[in-house]
């Protein structure tokens, strides 16, 4: 951990010398991804800022072990949180590869995807990963702040999840494509979002009388999904947002599995990995809106069941 605050001083000192401006992010190692080996982790802010003033605790090195805290007034849906791990995706390059984004090389062939070593990112955007101090794919602009990250909005050869629309205690969802190299298959998509803005995903919360049910930071847990070959292009089961507008991070995974209990801040369980799949972390804006209808929360929940 001394390490880890050594290194965040040093790029600190760099980033004041160093001017960095939004970029699109590319799948740097090229195509094809069909049927290669790779290792994936994810990019959300950890121990930097993930907010002017607030220090992100999102497992996303894995050499860091920050604590966050858990707030729930409902049961909570994650195990209490400890020191955060990493998340790290496994392929074996099999030929059954799939990944967030539908993108093809100068040759047609599918691409979308980039092997790593840790984490990407850092704050201020200086090109180099405070995980590794390996270089950084793009620099995502948000709050007032610069993030340098595998993948971002404004990526066309490397994303695959589109900024959704954020309402406070509203239904929203996430769409987002996929492309499966190999026949039809179900994997699991997970997704978190920091909606009280303290850095981390272990939190619920109550919006009012109006909107019955809990807004859960883990927002789609475990919930199969079913791919065909080629790209697919998907979205998410609605979920709650919470009652606090401002900013926050996503996290958006794929994979073969369910994911453990912990996943929310311990990421994939130490000694193993997710298999196949990527995760693909964004900031996003939670917003006001004027009051949402009584009932229409379960409403939502009524047509989505059918």
């Amino acid at each position: 951990m001394k390490n880890g605050f050594i290194a965040l001083a040093a790029c600190l000192g760099l980033g004041m010398l160093v001017v960095s401006l939004p970029a699109p992010a590319h799948d740097v190692d090229g195509g094809p991804d069909c049927g290669r080996s790779y290792r994936e982790f994810g990019d959300a802010p950890e121990g930097v800022l993930a907010y002017p003033g607030v220090i992100g605790a999102f497992p996303t090195c894995s050499g860091f072990g920050l604590p966050s805290t858990q707030e729930f007034v409902c049961p909570p849906i994650s195990s209490p949180p400890g020191p955060s791990g990493f998340v790290m995706h496994v392929a074996f390059g099999n030929g059954g590869n799939y990944w967030l984004g539908c993108y093809t090389d100068s040759s047609g062939a599918p691409m979308g995807v980039d092997h790593e070593f840790d984490g990407k990112m850092n704050q201020p955007a200086i090109g180099i990963s405070l995980c590794d101090h390996a270089p950084t794919d793009c620099v995502e602009a948000a709050f007032g702040l610069t993030f340098d990250q595998d993948e971002c909005y404004t990526d066309g050869s490397d994303a695959g999840v589109k900024k959704p629309t954020l309402l406070v205690c509203s239904p929203s969802s996430v769409t987002y494509n996929v492309f499966n190299c190999g026949g039809p298959r179900v994997i699991f998509l997970n997704i978190l979002i920091d909606m009280n803005q303290d850095g981390d995903w272990n939190d619920n919360f109550a919006c009012n009388p109006a909107v019955p049910g809990c807004a859960y930071e883990w927002a789609v847990k475990n919930i199969p999904v079913t791919l065909l070959p080629g790209c697919n292009i998907l979205v998410s089961p609605p979920f709650l947002v919470g009652p606090k507008p401002g900013p926050g991070w996503m996290r958006v995974t794929i994979d073969d599995d369910p994911v453990d209990p912990s996943f929310p801040w311990l990421g994939s369980l130490p000694g193993t990995f997710l298999r196949n799949g990527e995760t693909e972390d964004y900031p996003v804006d939670i917003e006001i809106q004027t009051p949402a209808l009584p009932g229409s929360w379960g409403k939502v929940k009524a047509i989505y069941r059918r």
